[in-house]
């Protein structure tokens, strides 16, 4: 069984690229960074794929999905010392404990880019997963300057 175990975490991180992929379930997004987080944490070979795909998440359009990424890897990282070198340790938990991951989005996806430097992971390979959209509807229509407008969107998505 334990031969296997990459093997499934590796198969659990495609199927969450696939579902997490512009979601606007936020039950389904929870799950899906509760999920990375676990195998963020583990000391397996595939740690470091779940952990970057955990950065992106840091970067998300709804605060609340930003908020509760930065708390899975603040405990990613007291759990796993290997992601980040002791000597940026100190430093990356700070970032993630001072930053306002539901304020300005731009200043959040900044924290994400030095976390993501900290870690040694290459920028190119920042997964696409959790931004809320598209390539395509990135073209289509205008970037929401204003974070309210993101929150009203999730508001209205889920019926209320």
């Amino acid at each position: 069984m334990e031969g296997h175990t990459s093997i499934f975490y590796a198969g659990v991180l495609d199927s969450l690229a696939v579902e997490l992929k512009a979601t606007k379930d936020i039950s389904k997004l929870y799950a899906g960074i509760a999920i990375l987080g676990y195998i963020a944490s583990v000391l397996e070979s595939v740690n470091t794929r779940a952990f970057s795909h955990l950065l992106t998440f840091l970067g998300h359009r709804y605060p609340k999905i930003r908020k509760a990424s930065a708390e899975q890897v603040y405990l990613v990282l007291l759990q796993n010392g290997e992601l980040v070198t002791e000597d940026k340790m100190e430093k990356a938990l700070e970032i993630i404990s001072e930053t306002c991951w539901e304020g300005d989005i731009e200043e959040a996806k900044q924290r994400r880019l030095e976390l993501h430097d900290m870690a040694g992971l290459e920028i190119g390979l920042l997964p696409k997963i959790g931004n809320g959209a598209s390539n395509r509807d990135d073209e289509k229509r205008p970037a929401a300057s204003d974070e309210n407008a993101s929150y009203s969107s999730l508001v209205g998505s889920t019926g209320f």
